[in-house]
């Protein structure tokens, strides 16, 4: 098949006279008429691919480009802020109460319970209001109790 020849696009180079390539066999070896040799293109940028390549950002621009970035990060920045702060609960009045043989958390939520209220909501009101794990309580253990 013989050597392969890389294609590749002319720029003119300014005040040069123009000699084709395949003219470059008959065209005198010395003075500005010579071809300058093949360098391999260089890698394109996204820039180039997107039309951009000659664009220039002014200060303008760069202040607007800020301007932009500020404005859709602000709402992502305060939203992880306002995930962590909340405001406290209402305050409730309690009493403090031994817990007694045979008595469980689950009596003590059926008593506070608030009508047509399921009592596992009573019993999770009163393992968040005595900070407790679990629903097991000890004779003796001080429980806080809401006043009715």
């Amino acid at each position: 098949m013989g050597d392969v020849i890389p294609l590749r696009q002319y720029t003119p180079t300014y005040g040069q006279a123009f000699v084709p390539p395949y003219g470059r066999a008959y065209a005198q070896a010395s003075g500005p008429a010579a071809a300058p040799a093949y360098r391999p293109a260089r890698e394109r940028t996204i820039a180039d691919r997107l039309g951009l390549a000659g664009l220039r950002l002014t200060r303008r621009g760069r202040a607007a480009l800020v301007l932009l970035a500020m404005l859709l990060l602000a709402p992502m920045i305060t939203w992880g802020a306002t995930a962590v702060a909340s405001s406290p609960g209402e305050p409730t009045e309690v009493r403090v109460h031994a817990v007694q043989p045979g008595e469980t958390l689950w009596g003590y939520a059926t008593e506070i319970a608030r009508p047509g209220e399921d009592v596992r909501h009573a019993v999770a009101r009163l393992q968040d209001l005595n900070e407790m794990s679990s629903g097991t309580v000890r004779v003796g253990e001080l429980l806080l109790l809401p006043k009715e």
